[in-house]
């Protein structure tokens, strides 16, 4: 573990970019947790871990580029991480896919749908499988699944998108249904409503500006979930007491609409 010397606990985070992906990273190598970044893009993965790292320390954080789509790649990734930091103690499962223009299902090409279905779920099996085995051995562990509003109401024109994000929010009941009594700790977060980011960030402000709204532009954080707040949210569900597990919890903006789009 020469990538990890002291020994700090392991975070892995599948789907990382700007948004919650790079604000839970930074936020529990804050707390002193070493750091696996993954995702497909180097750049991205690069220009992150080294603005951690300028924060944190050399040892707070180390990307793999990752297809999480193929087994085998997600399972060399965590095999690289055990042996570059240690078992993961904590597991972050937040890619996600979907197309910004709607489509029905009859015009979603099969490879689109399923390519979407592999990154909003089957990549959540393949890690899970890959660290389930190191936290069960130690009777201790968190996954979180970063889910959405499709996770529990499919809507006209997200086809391709839904489906994964159904089966993403059943494998976390399942996870803990089978492992909860050995010390796993499995949530699935529902995220109702747009994140701030690079692209939903600038969208809707171009929108409000265009509507003439532009006093939300001074109140984000009433109309989109800012990804520093979902990243503390993240920790305080790792740090919940045994007593008191959440295994699923919906959070929204304070002027969006509960399950916004049923």
């Amino acid at each position: 573990m020469a990538h990890n010397p002291r020994h700090n606990p392991v975070l892995a985070v599948v789907g990382v970019g700007p948004g919650i992906g790079e604000s839970v990273s930074r936020h529990f190598a804050s707390k002193g947790f070493s750091v696996a970044l993954i995702a497909r893009t180097e750049s991205k993965l690069r220009s992150i871990q080294e603005s951690i790292r300028a924060q944190h320390g050399i040892h707070s954080a180390k990307f793999y580029v990752t297809d999480v789509r193929s087994e085998s790649s997600v399972i060399a990734t965590f095999s690289a991480i055990k042996s570059d930091l240690g078992a993961v103690k904590v597991l972050v499962y937040n890619a996600g896919s979907r197309r910004l223009r709607p489509r029905t299902l009859i015009e979603t090409p099969t490879t689109e749908f399923e390519d979407f279905v592999k990154i909003n779920m089957l990549g959540a099996y393949y890690a899970s499988k890959a660290v389930l085995p190191d936290m069960l051995e130690g009777a201790s562990g968190t996954i979180i699944f970063t889910g959405a509003t499709a996770s529990i109401r499919g809507s006209p024109g997200l086809g391709g998108f839904s489906p994964g994000k159904f089966g993403l929010r059943a494998l976390a009941q399942i996870i803990a249904r089978e492992f909860q009594a050995k010390g796993i700790h499995a949530v699935h977060v529902l995220v109702d409503g747009p994140v701030e980011s690079d692209i939903i960030g600038s969208v809707v402000t171009k929108r409000w500006e265009r509507d003439g709204e532009g006093e939300k532009v001074q109140e984000k954080d009433r109309y989109l979930m800012q990804p520093a707040d979902l990243a503390a949210l993240y920790w305080y569900l790792h740090e919940q007491p045994r007593s008191t597990w959440t295994q699923e919890l919906d959070v929204r903006a304070q002027r969006e609409g509960i399950f916004s789009k049923l």
